[in-house]
């Protein structure tokens, strides 16, 4: 008896192939091919894909809005991840609808139509941001000062020029002390050393607390952001820094002001006194605090 199986001949698998071709719902074609019992489909055959995959990474909220209602439907949902700065629309979302067929309540679809808007913070906000906590010189807490001196609201320009200026030539000094006053600001008491020996002695007022006046997010409002000045003395060396107050608070207020001008849309005013409406997303968009 003989039990050796005869090779397939390549030929008649590739005739078979050939004859097996078939559409899938009279749309998609495929082939089965014999032996690999595999099918092989041709999507790219198609005039235009069964279904609609693309992801579109968005940089302003304008270009958000203007995307999703391009390709927004009634089902559209757009998630909201406020402290992690990312808003996703899924145009192609379940539809909520009964299905008796198989038991749902929703209408289930691929949601692989997506557009996302990572809400970009700016630079200065990082580098004021970066910066908190970290004890620096009394030199480079001045070059700091005045590096981000356009975004400091409190104190004036000239009492904080009038710091920068001290701190920067009150270089061969030795601080003392210091001490909170009754107007909310800390003096510190140095002597300055003139040809070896302790000359004279000065005072240093700087404000207990800094306010910087800063957008949060690229294209977004400014911010009040509070911080606390801080310093410490040892061995006649002055170290300074500053801590931030209420940074999350400032964080989820802006996106909060982006996500309102998703939802409401805009009206910008201009210096000739005209004003630009910029408009929302369509009404029938859900918009949800969350992430997918």
């Amino acid at each position: 008896m003989n039990n050796e199986t005869t090779p397939a001949n390549p030929l008649n698998a590739y005739q078979a192939g050939q004859v097996s071709q078939q559409y899938a719902n009279a749309v998609l074609p495929f082939v089965v091919v014999p032996g690999e019992g595999k099918v092989h489909t041709f999507a790219e055959t198609l005039e235009r894909p069964l279904q609609l995959a693309q992801t579109v990474n968005l940089h302003t909220a304008k270009d958000f809005i203007t995307y999703v209602n391009r390709f927004a439907d009634a089902n559209s949902v757009i998630f909201v991840n406020v402290l992690g700065g990312r808003i996703q629309a899924i145009l192609d979302y379940h539809e909520a609808k009964a299905v008796e067929e198989y038991n749902s309540n929703a209408l289930q679809r691929h949601c692989s139509h997506k557009a996302i808007f990572n809400v970009e913070k700016t630079p200065e906000f990082k580098k004021i941001r970066d910066k908190s906590g970290e004890s620096m010189s009394q030199s480079d807490f001045a070059l700091f000062l005045e590096d981000v001196m356009p975004y400091i609201n409190q104190p004036a320009a000239a009492e904080l020029y009038e710091i920068v200026s001290t701190l920067s030539a009150k270089t061969s000094v030795d601080f003392k002390s210091g001490v909170r006053t009754d107007n909310g600001q800390v003096s510190i008491t140095y002597n300055e050393n003139i040809d070896a020996s302790a000359g004279r002695e000065g005072k240093l007022n700087i404000p207990e607390q800094i306010v910087f006046g800063i957008q949060v997010h690229r294209g977004g409002s400014h911010y009040a952001l509070p911080a606390r000045f801080r310093y410490r003395i040892k061995d006649g060396n002055l170290r300074m820094w500053y801590d931030l107050d209420q940074l999350e608070k400032a964080i989820e207020k802006s996106m909060e002001d982006t996500v309102t001008y998703i939802r409401e849309g805009k009206v910008i005013d201009h210096e000739d006194e005209t004003q630009t409406e910029l408009p929302g997303v369509k009404s029938d968009v859900t918009i949800l605090e969350g992430s997918v």
